[in-house]
């Protein structure tokens, strides 16, 4: 799915191929070193009201564009999955969250970023603020579970069943 790079990140010299742990690798003649392509990682939040609802934000921009899904993003080089989840959901909704608990990873490949990603979801119980779309959502609201819109990503959905599933006779 990802591009093939030619050149080391490293060195900018040209890449190779080499068998490794049963794998070819990109590998860096020059650096004595290989070059790995991981999938980027990413956070997201399930944050539920007082009946029950799940927050969820309707994209601005690609990918998923105009469709609804949970708060999240990408998690930044200086931040841990928590840090990036509680700062995507303010940038998204304006609330700040507390009380997390990791729901699941969960993987996906991304023909938009053409790689794939790790999606790190968290159940925040507890939120403060007023909630207002923000950065690249373009609205934010509490849905019943019984009555979902169609997400951007199965991902999403997958982290939402697997909530509900483990932890239902408690919300």
């Amino acid at each position: 799915m990802q591009d093939k790079i030619e050149f080391c990140p490293y060195c900018g010299n040209s890449l190779s191929t080499k068998r490794n742990e049963g794998r070819d690798r990109l590998y860096c003649e020059a650096g004595k070193r290989f070059v790995y392509q991981n999938p980027i990682p990413a956070a997201t939040g399930l944050i539920f009201d007082k009946e029950g609802k799940i927050l969820l934000v309707l994209r601005g921009r690609e990918p998923g564009g105009n469709q609804w899904c949970l708060p999240g993003g990408f998690v930044e080089t200086d931040e841990t999955p928590i840090q990036a989840a509680k700062r995507e959901l303010f940038e998204e909704t304006g609330l700040n969250v507390s009380s997390p608990t990791l729901i699941d990873v969960n993987f996906q490949n991304s023909l938009f970023y053409k790689t794939s990603i790790l999606i790190i979801g968290y159940h925040f119980a507890e939120y403060s603020g007023t909630l207002i779309a923000g950065d690249d959502a373009e609205e934010a609201g509490f849905f019943a579970l019984n009555n979902l819109p169609d997400l951007a990503f199965e991902s999403h959905m997958e982290l939402i069943d697997k909530f509900v599933s483990d932890k239902a006779p408690s919300l």
